[in-house]
């Protein structure tokens, strides 16, 4: 199962890089597969733990695919790291193996520690859409972008029947991008 997560990782002079990512779960491990080049990768392989937030605010996807670099944050618990401060929960896992790939490579990572920060209340329809709009985005050097706009006014339908303010000012974002 693939969940959407902001990953968040340091290189070992404790830069911080915030990087919205599908967190692959197994029984026993997650596995976190950024792409080659990227930062999230670079720090992986420098400083081997991660942060895996879980969050409802899908402004910060939109703000990290549109280039956002601050987020506020805090010092996790067990690891040397950073969580956001707006997280309901997060992850602090370490590297356990690596797996070498040319351009998605896996870091199967163990789970240190699980926060709880507050209540999950569930998902409307304009999240999930926006969450899915800010992937679509992420890609436009790699897909047709007859594609994504298409898929986008589809997308636009669950914004316009469900979204409250957050969503509605994260999918406004979105869409001056792809104009």
């Amino acid at each position: 199962m693939i969940r959407e997560s902001i990953v968040i990782t340091t290189d070992k002079k404790n830069n911080v890089h915030v990087a919205p990512m599908g967190i692959i779960f197994k029984k026993k491990y997650i596995i976190i597969s950024p792409f080659v080049p990227s930062q999230t990768y670079s720090n992986l392989k420098e400083y081997p733990y991660a942060v895996i937030n879980f969050t409802d605010d899908v402004k910060i996807f939109s703000d990290c695919i549109l280039g956002k670099k601050k987020f506020k944050i805090k010092p996790t618990k067990k690891i040397k790291s950073f969580y956001l401060q707006e997280t309901l929960s997060y992850f602090e896992v370490k590297v356990s193996k690596y797996y070498q790939d040319s351009i998605r490579p896996r870091f199967n990572c163990k789970i240190i520690n699980e926060t709880m920060r507050k209540p999950f209340k569930g998902f409307n329809r304009a999240q999930a859409a926006v969450i899915e709009g800010a992937i679509l985005i992420s890609r436009l050097k790699i897909l047709p972008l007859k594609k994504i706009k298409k898929e986008l006014q589809y997308l636009q339908i669950a914004v316009d029947k469900t979204a409250g303010s957050n969503e509605k000012i994260a999918w406004t974002k979105l869409m001056k991008k792809i104009k």
